[in-house]
């Protein structure tokens, strides 16, 4: 046995032991599989150029950290093969003072200082992506950068430029969907609502709202043609543990529990229909600062033959979300092109590994 022989295996192995993941746009580190694809940005837009301006306030690499390998993933709703190509590829990296969202339309403007090339130019072949035959693990597949680039922000946005010289396909562009980011609204219910004197059980629902959007309510098996309240924190989760809401309402029955801290609720009211449904929406303001915002719902319908004449829904909770803070701004044909075309808050699902 020749130990000096395993020891590259070794450092190999502890290298990328040493390694940690940063996802772009973070709340992404815990969704599988975003709504949208990019359709052929950044990597197959053709000879190109292509450059994307990532929120520093989404990314989760330490200051002082080396950025190791960039990578994405495929788009997972998708069932068919997209044919990976040969790329003559490079890759630069630098830092903006213009904010994520609104970049300036020319390449080079956009630069603070120096663009580092980390990669490049160089051939690069991307991988199939949904190949049965060969799958990627987790679906993902990595550019290793030949120079790593140590991430010292100082208050300014990550710029990543994507320059393709050519393809092997003759310049031109082709399918490779990669996963994209929306806004991340999660939508968690609890409990079940008591029922009311004609059999029903009163279930609310919510959908996923961004900043600047309205939040939609939705609500079945409610008592028809009645008076629905729906209670609201705002900044509060659901509890953990319901309470017996005979607590605050005597009269009404054991199983009409309590979701919602009481104290600080705000109300909205409506009407139900004829089949029992209600539904009824307000819009959250369009700032920033409410992005990751807990909204907890509860209804409470009137019905006089139950007891204590209420009846309560389940409870419901929404996480505001927001559009993802990065632009694209590209242009196909030669990568010196100083100008290309916006677009706002696009964001393929990006992984930075750092050490």
């Amino acid at each position: 046995m020749k130990p000096f022989a395993i020891l590259p295996s070794l450092l190999l192995v502890a290298s990328l032991a040493a390694q940690s993941t940063a996802v772009f746009p973070s709340d992404y580190a815990a969704v599988p599989e975003g709504p949208l694809n990019s359709p052929n940005l950044p990597l197959a837009n053709g000879t190109s150029r292509v450059m994307i301006v990532h929120d520093r306030r989404d990314l989760d690499v330490p200051v002082g950290a080396s950025i190791t390998r960039i990578g994405f993933r495929q788009d997972a709703t998708i069932t068919a093969m997209d044919t990976g190509r040969a790329l003559q590829l490079e890759i630069r990296m630098g830092y903006t003072n213009n904010a994520a969202t609104q970049p300036a339309t020319s390449f080079d403007s956009n630069y603070d200082g120096a663009p580092v090339t980390v990669f490049g130019p160089a051939l690069f072949a991307l991988p199939n992506l949904r190949d049965a035959n060969a799958p990627l693990q987790d679906g993902r597949f990595f550019v290793d950068l030949t120079t790593p680039f140590v991430y010292q922000p100082g208050g300014r946005n990550l710029v990543v430029e994507y320059r393709v010289f050519g393809n092997s396909v003759g310049g031109a562009s082709f399918n490779y969907r990669l996963d994209r980011a929306d806004f991340f609204s999660p939508v968690m219910q609890a409990g079940a609502g008591c029922q009311h004197s004609g059999g029903g059980v009163p279930t609310l629902g919510a959908a996923g709202v961004r900043v600047g959007q309205p939040l939609q309510l939705s609500a079945t098996g409610c008592p028809a043609n009645s008076v629905a309240v729906v209670f609201l924190t705002v900044g509060a989760e659901l509890l953990p543990n319901p309470f017996p809401l005979s607590l605050v309402l005597p009269g009404t029955a054991p199983a009409c529990s309590g979701w919602l801290a009481p104290g600080q609720l705000a109300m909205l009211t409506a009407n139900t229909t004829a089949s029992g449904g209600m539904s009824l929406s307000y819009t959250v303001p369009n700032d920033e600062l409410l992005n990751d915002l807990f909204i907890s719902h509860q209804a409470l319908l009137l019905d006089f033959f139950a007891p204590g004449g209420v009846v309560s829904s389940n409870g419901v909770q929404v996480q505001v979300g927001i559009k993802p803070r990065a632009s694209v701004l590209a242009v196909q044909g030669p990568p010196s092109s100083p100008t290309g075309g916006l677009t706002q808050n696009y964001c393929p699902v990006t992984f930075f590994a750092w050490q």
